[in-house]
């Protein structure tokens, strides 16, 4: 609605996001979910601040902080989990130190 040379906009943006992964290292991941966001101004309206420019302006401000809001929660927190659960070596190297953890305690133990 316009209200001499002000108008107030409200703007509501939803994002749908579906990741799919499939490799044979890490296997299969899937991720999804939607984000919406309402935001609300007021705005001059003159000839160097036309309608298309504020709402233009709004629509690349709440893109910017979805984009930053999706970066941080979806793939920030994914990376997270990922890197908590997957192994930072490899199997075999984890039962080698296991061999050796087992000698050493077997050697310590005759010593006693």
């Amino acid at each position: 609605k316009a209200q001499g040379k002000n108008a107030h906009y409200k703007l509501t943006s939803t994002v749908m996001l579906w990741l799919q992964t499939i490799k044979e290292t890490s296997g299969t991941m899937n991720l999804g979910g939607s984000l919406t966001r309402q935001a609300e101004t007021d705005s001059a309206v003159n000839e160097g601040s036309p309608h298309i420019v504020n709402i233009g302006r709004m629509v690349e401000d709440m893109e910017n902080k979805m984009r930053s809001t999706l970066d941080q929660i979806y793939f920030g927190k994914t990376k997270d989990v990922v890197n908590d659960l997957r192994s930072v070596s490899d199997l075999k190297q984890k039962l080698n130190q296991k061999a050796i953890a087992d000698e050493l305690l077997a050697k310590m133990q005759q010593g006693h």
